[in-house]
């Protein structure tokens, strides 16, 4: 099929048989079309069938059924992804050489070479991302060209497979963040980029709960409301920050509790990094305000729900800790200000101890703190050792020599 190809696609633009064959090059290599379709048709139809079957299989009562079932469905998902990688390496990579393809396919393409290149260093993790990426484009296309009754049909296979491979791709990652000889920050990258494209691919397919239509509406409102104007590490903090936030609710078994907080002491570490390489005020302020949200949110969703501690001692702490927060809640609602107040200097001062327990260098970020602490009246007083005592007192002048 590739030599047919590339013997079809033979570069001429010359006289009227060159037009001519142009012209069938474009239409045999034009997206929804050419020969590979018929062949992606027929196998995504005899999977679909399987998959009919495969849902069906524990009213079957015959084991060596169940298992004929089973081997079916698995052969047929084969046979289709199969077919998916061979139509984006023979036909789209024919097509970006002959430069008549179309962007999209350019950056299919580019995606999978990207995902390709893990197939030497990460099968397991190569393993979910081509079957993400080979069931996204087939799901384009058939929502592009296909009738509603079987864009109904195909979806209810396409979002049961794609929602678990985005959770196995998100346990994958977890598991990796508990190897520390490997660089962690492509590990945050790929756990970050796994969150937003499954709010974007999977949820607005799935079956649309309360729950699920809240996530929807505030990653609008998030989208919405981001500042391009604001410096690239600003965005990418509060980025990072509002998606593991989602991603602790999305993937509630698929990230553990251990994974998650090395997510978030990743953040608190690099915002507090980012304050200390910071020189513009508002925009070292800003940071300072999502470390603050940062902390908080650690403490809600990672400390709150600890059940093992490495130390008796670091659970007592945390205990009176979360006992003075909660006092401070209680005025949310009555003085605003007072409890945000409250709260920046309970946290700070936390965050103080914890740097303090450290052997970092982090002089710039303390002076940082006390400045802020000044303000929030957040500094220890001390009290005046000065007093009064009820007399006369008299000085006695020095005699001066003649």
């Amino acid at each position: 099929m590739a030599e047919l190809q590339l013997k079809v696609v033979k570069n001429t633009n010359d006289g009227i048989w060159g037009k001519a064959l142009n012209n069938f090059n474009k239409v045999l290599y034009s997206s929804g079309g050419g020969l590979f379709n018929i062949v992606i048709n027929s196998k995504r139809n005899s999977l679909l069938r399987a998959h009919q079957n495969y849902e069906n299989i524990v009213k079957m009562a015959k084991e060596n059924k169940r298992k004929a079932v089973a081997d079916k469905y698995e052969k047929s998902y084969e046979n289709y992804l199969d077919i998916l990688e061979r139509y984006i390496k023979e036909t789209v990579y024919t097509r970006v050489q002959k430069k008549i393809s179309t962007l999209k396919e350019n950056r299919l393409l580019s995606n999978y070479y990207e995902v390709n290149a893990l197939k030497g260093t990460d099968y397991c993790e190569y393993k979910y991302r081509i079957q993400i990426l080979l069931l996204g484009m087939d799901w384009e296309y058939v929502l592009a060209s296909k009738s509603e009754n079987f864009v109904e049909k195909y979806k209810k296979f396409y979002v049961n497979v794609i929602d678990q491979l985005y959770r196995s791709t998100m346990r994958h990652y977890s598991i990796k963040l508990t190897n520390k000889k490997e660089p962690q920050d492509g590990i945050y990258k790929g756990m970050y980029d796994t969150v937003e494209a499954y709010i974007k691919e999977v949820l607005p397919y799935a079956e649309q709960s309360d729950e699920c239509k809240k996530i929807i509406e505030s990653y609008k409102s998030y989208v919405e409301k981001i500042d391009m104007y604001v410096k690239k590490e600003i965005n990418s903090v509060k980025r990072e920050l509002y998606l593991i936030e989602l991603g602790m609710n999305i993937f509630e078994y698929s990230l553990p509790i251990l994974a998650a907080e090395e997510c978030y002491l990743d953040i608190i570490e690099k915002t507090r990094l980012g304050i200390i390489n910071t020189y513009i005020v508002a925009d070292k302020f800003e940071l300072y305000t999502i470390l603050v949200d940062a902390i908080e949110s650690y403490c809600y969703n990672i400390l709150a729900r600890k059940t093992i501690w490495d130390k008796p001692m670091e659970k007592e702490e945390f205990d009176k800790f979360w006992d003075k927060f909660m006092e401070y809640k209680k005025l949310e609602r009555i003085d605003f200000h007072e409890y945000k107040r409250l709260r920046e200097v309970l946290f700070i001062k936390a965050d103080i101890r914890k740097i303090k327990a450290t052997n970092k260098n982090y002089k710039e970020l303390l002076a940082y703190y006390r400045e802020r602490m000044k303000q929030q009246g957040g500094l220890r007083k001390f009290k005046s050792t000065m007093g009064h005592m009820d007399g006369v007192w008299r000085t006695r002048r020095r005699c001066q020599a003649s």
